[in-house]
């Protein structure tokens, strides 16, 4: 997942944008008489020269290097247009070292460390090279180095308030951009592992049941041949309730996706007991199953006794479409705290017709969902292949208070 880079005069609020207007405002009327004054210029130039500064402020939150540019550039060319000047005094009036300190503050707040911390030093230098090109211009030339000392000394206590301020800012934005991302991948997580139990479910409801059908249906005509009409009508009756049990449970699925808007049928979800009427419809097929149910199964927890009915189901369900006719035992017991569920299938008999065999699946997502749900109760399951040709599938799921 790729996080857009955030433009940082974008997140910049109306009310910071209001200070530096009034700011810039405030120093620009103050510095174009202070300026004229203290070096005997014109209007016009000290006009020119602190627009530059005061210029500089406004667009530094938007480009940073190019404000601090003009900024240095303001203060070398006020040095130049002075040159002649017979006044001595020191290159920036006082205004100009605020606007030097609101810059260096800017940046402080808006920038990395080391973009305010390398303005603060070029600063510094420019200054220093301006006074040392002309010492003589300057009334009392042995106190530039403490006018400079105490400059650096101000403008570092101030850089180094904003840099404080401004990390904890940024710190700030970076665990919030984090938080959102972490949000955004849960949710993300969260959607995925819905759409694969509904897609587990899904399966379990559609492949048992059609199974059914299916096998009932190609294998009527064989069975029924010589049977009375009640026999024939029981066997229809069958073939309906099987679909009739499938379209429920595809409704109380599918209501779980409708809006909130509407109201899904709150239909209780199969639990152990359903698990004779599930062997009743699968020896209807024609398939021979036993059951030994442990009574203190019963206890388990609801998400437990669904997780078994869904592993008995879908096994069933394999049986039915790759061993129709395979005589079948269900094995549900209790140890050790934990819940055994085993279905093991012997070969499927050389007798069966071939038109009753239904069309091969080579689907394997039965299987992959019995893993799943398994898994995720912390649960283990092994599939394979059993003696004498059959199959087992055999699993063991901890009790849970869920």
């Amino acid at each position: 997942m790729t996080t857009a880079v955030r433009n940082p005069s974008a997140a910049l609020p109306f009310w910071a944008w209001c200070t530096v207007a009034v700011f810039c405002t405030a120093l620009y009327t103050t510095a174009v008489p202070v300026t004229t004054d203290a070096y005997d210029l014109g209007v016009l130039v000290a006009l020119a020269v602190v627009t530059v500064q005061c210029g500089s402020l406004v667009l530094a939150v938007p480009r940073p290097l190019t404000g601090t540019a003009l900024q240095l550039a303001s203060v070398v060319a006020l040095a130049l247009v002075t040159r002649d000047s017979g006044n001595a005094t020191w290159p920036l009036p006082v205004t100009g070292f605020l606007s030097l300190g609101a810059l260096i503050l800017l940046l402080g707040l808006r920038e990395r460390w080391y973009v305010s911390l390398s303005t603060w030093w070029l600063s510094i230098v420019v200054l220093a090279a301006v006074v040392v090109s002309s010492p003589e211009r300057y009334a009392v030339p042995d106190e530039w180095g403490t006018n400079l000392t105490v400059y650096a000394g101000s403008t570092a206590m101030l850089l180094i308030a904003a840099i404080a301020l401004g990390q904890r800012h940024r710190i700030r934005a970076d665990l919030e951009r984090a938080r959102r991302d972490v949000e955004l991948e849960q949710a993300q997580r969260l959607y995925v592992e819905e759409r694969a139990r509904i897609a587990r479910e899904l399966h379990d409801v559609v492949a048992h049941s059609m199974s059914l059908i299916h096998m009932q249906a190609l294998s009527a005509p064989f069975r029924l041949r010589a049977a009375e009409s009640s026999a024939v009508d029981q066997e229809f009756e069958d073939i309906a309730r099987s679909a009739r049990g499938a379209l429920d449970e595809m409704r109380q699925l599918l209501g779980a996706l409708r809006s909130e808007d509407d109201d899904p049928d709150l239909v209780p979800q199969p639990q152990l007991a359903d698990i004779d009427d599930l062997v009743t419809s699968t020896s209807r097929a024609g398939i021979p199953v036993e059951v030994e149910l442990d009574p203190r199964a019963g206890t388990a927890s609801p998400i437990v006794q669904l997780t078994i009915y869904r592993i008995v189901q879908e096994a069933l369900s394999n049986v039915v479409r790759h061993a129709p006719g395979a005589a079948t035992t269900i094995d549900v017991s209790v140890a050790s705290g934990s819940f055994r569920v085993s279905v093991r299938n012997a070969r499927a008999p050389s007798t069966s017709h071939p038109r009753t065999l239904p069309t091969p699946d080579r689907g394997g997502a039965g299987l992959r969902g019995m893993r799943e749900r398994v898994g995720l109760l912390g649960g283990q399951l092994s599939t394979g292949p059993a003696d004498a040709g059959g199959f087992l599938v055999d699993a063991t799921i901890p009790s849970t208070d869920q």
